[in-house]
């Protein structure tokens, strides 16, 4: 039997940004394809699914969207608004990707690209970052969704973003939201959906991040071991698994 495909798109930052080598000590090491492929692990779902990713900010060509089963668009060190030529190959291929009705879960920068997509603007947050491990508060649509199946009233996940959605778009149903950001959580229908929030990293690489440049943050960050459960209600509430 074949397994269904899961491909992970990386949109972490490109060399001039994202300088991989700070990172190499962190558990999970900088390879954010490689941190999916962990929790997924650490969820039971290593055999349950075909995984694999691409870095396109390393120049990497996605594979054909028929090709896919369901995919997940990460997080990124660079703003929507640079409009870098990736950025727009990116949104052109989730474009084609979008017609075969086929599941997708942006998280962090991956949530800022699809609501751009929709028509949304993004912009920087006016009280700046938001670094720390915090809980969310969900819609009533939210609590019921699929998403946050199993999860506490008020689930908590890690934040590091700077720009953040600054309302809902035409057509999406709101899920989550914060006290100075009104989209954190979207759901854009057939089982499109995007989360500020990242349920797939470590807290210790968002620590080492700002150890260099907002050292005060890094108490703000704990472990948060049922997060990547999230990761687990989009397969199966999207029907991969």
């Amino acid at each position: 039997m074949t397994k269904p495909r899961v491909h992970y798109i990386s949109i972490k930052g490109t060399p001039d940004v994202y300088d991989r080598t700070k990172f190499a000590d962190v558990e999970d090491g900088p390879d954010d394809r490689d941190w999916v492929a962990r929790r997924l692990d650490e969820q039971g779902l290593a055999d349950a699914v075909d995984y694999d990713g691409t870095v396109v900010t390393d120049g990497e060509s996605l594979p054909e969207p028929e090709a896919l089963d369901a995919v997940i668009l990460g997080g990124s060190f660079h703003s929507i608004n640079e409009n870098r030529p990736w950025q727009r190959d990116t949104m052109a291929w989730l474009e084609r990707y979008r017609r075969l009705g086929r599941p997708l879960l942006g998280l962090c920068g991956g949530h800022q690209m699809m609501a751009v997509m929709a028509g949304m603007t993004v912009e920087p947050r006016p009280n700046g970052p938001k670094p720390g491990s915090f809980e969310i508060d969900l819609t009533e649509t939210g609590r019921a969704h699929y998403l946050f199946d199993g999860f506490a009233d008020r689930p908590a996940f890690h934040f590091g973003n700077s720009d953040h959605v600054i309302d809902v778009p035409a057509g999406a149903t709101l899920l989550s939201y914060g006290t100075d950001s009104p989209a954190e959580g979207l759901d854009y229908g057939g089982n499109w959906i995007g989360v500020q929030f990242h349920p797939e990293m470590r807290h210790d690489f968002l620590v080492r991040y700002w150890r260099d440049s907002k050292p005060e943050h890094m108490a703000n960050y704990r472990p948060l071991p049922d997060a990547p459960k999230l990761l687990v209600n989009f397969l199966r509430g999207s029907g991969i698994i």
